[in-house]
């Protein structure tokens, strides 16, 4: 059995080396020209994770190692993104329902790159209102910027749209769920709802402000479906009918399918309905990975260029002297497969994950 795994993988590593590389092509270089944005999916954090992250002598969390494989791509990009999705409620620390994971997280998240979290999800209020304001709290303590959730109103009506300045661009960043798990904000916190007459005013707000684009991450979708529902359709087409320039999804916990739509005057607008997992503890097929989509915007025209993604494979097991969980960019190890000794059967589900997302991002390379 063994050696047909093994013969299965020489196979599947031919094959891929065939296929269209512009595919997955990552432009490692930020030109003076440019500034590129980093998207990745949902930050889980659960009971197995924090327990291989725990030091039983220094008794504290360390999950910098999980991000290391990736640390270097963020490091090219003006500003990275991703879905936090839980709590730092503090102890006692709790996976899936019930979200809170240590604070080290963030300081992993922080120390990998990334400079903005997005809050706006169906586990945001795992912990209530004291779950909520604690998280936004260690947020903002590690000088990290958020969007999505809030303390109060005057929090939310100072804040948001968030309005990030790149090189004289300015970006409007909006962030919504379709939900909190039944679980409601209690006043005066908030939570961004999919609630398309707010978000009109939303975009007036940031159009206001000077934006010259206009960025939504939407937190929708069906769970483990690979293709995007009527609604996330319906939803997107809405958003780019009133001038939103990026469509930013998560949620489903697996790679949907991309797709362009088309803006006033013809404009591109590149819709990514769902990144996935990027850090989680679930193993099932296409739930052990996901993708980070790079976004390119010229200076001159404030528009966007170029998208590309680049598929991260969540490796449960030993990678440099340590068992955790490593983010492994799937085009690293296809090129160099001996670098990382991984065994026979991660190896192929690496491999697979990385040829069932290619498929589904099939229209992804055109910018």
């Amino acid at each position: 059995m063994k050696k047909y795994i093994v013969s299965l993988i020489l196979l599947l590593l031919f094959s891929l080396s065939a296929e269209n590389e512009e595919l997955v092509k990552y432009n490692s270089k930020n030109s003076n020209n440019t500034i590129s944005l980093f998207f990745a999916g949902d930050v889980m954090c659960h009971l197995p994770q924090f327990n291989v992250a725990y030091n039983s002598k220094t008794y504290n969390y360390n999950f910098n190692i999980c991000f290391s494989k990736i640390k270097p791509y963020i490091e090219k990009v003006n500003l990275a993104i991703a879905n936090f999705e839980g709590t730092t409620s503090g102890k006692p620390y709790t996976g899936y329902p019930n979200f809170s994971c240590p604070d080290e997280m963030l300081d992993a998240l922080k120390y990998a790159g990334f400079g903005l979290l997005l809050n706006a999800n169906n586990h945001v209020l795992d912990r209530g209102k004291y779950g909520l304001q604690r998280t936004i709290y260690q947020i903002q303590k590690r000088k990290l910027l958020h969007i999505g959730s809030y303390i109060n109103k005057n929090q939310r009506d100072s804040t948001y749209p968030l309005i990030v300045e790149s090189k004289g661009i300015k970006l409007a960043f909006l962030n919504c769920t379709y939900g909190t798990n039944e679980i409601l904000a209690s006043k005066p916190n908030s939570v961004n709802y999919i609630d398309t007459l707010e978000i009109l005013a939303d975009l007036k707000k940031a159009n206001d402000k000077g934006a010259d684009l206009k960025i939504v991450t939407v937190h929708w979708g069906t769970e483990n479906e690979l293709l995007a529902n009527k609604h996330q359709r319906n939803l997107a087409n809405f958003l780019v009918k009133h001038g939103v320039n990026l469509i930013i999804g998560s949620h489903p916990h697996v790679v949907q399918n991309s797709e362009i739509l088309y803006g006033k005057d013809s404009i591109c607008v590149p819709v990514f309905y769902s990144l996935g997992n990027f850090i989680s503890n679930q193993r099932n097929l296409n739930t052990n990975g996901g993708i980070m989509v790079k976004v390119d915007i010229d200076l001159h025209t404030k528009q966007i260029i170029n998208t590309s993604y680049l598929p991260v494979y969540v490796y449960r097991g030993v990678l440099d002297g340590a068992y955790q969980y490593h983010l492994i960019p799937t085009p690293d190890f296809l090129s160099n497969p001996s670098k990382y000794s991984l065994n026979a059967n991660d190896s192929l589900a690496l491999i697979i994950f990385d040829r069932n997302t290619k498929k589904r991002l099939n229209n992804s390379h055109l910018y």
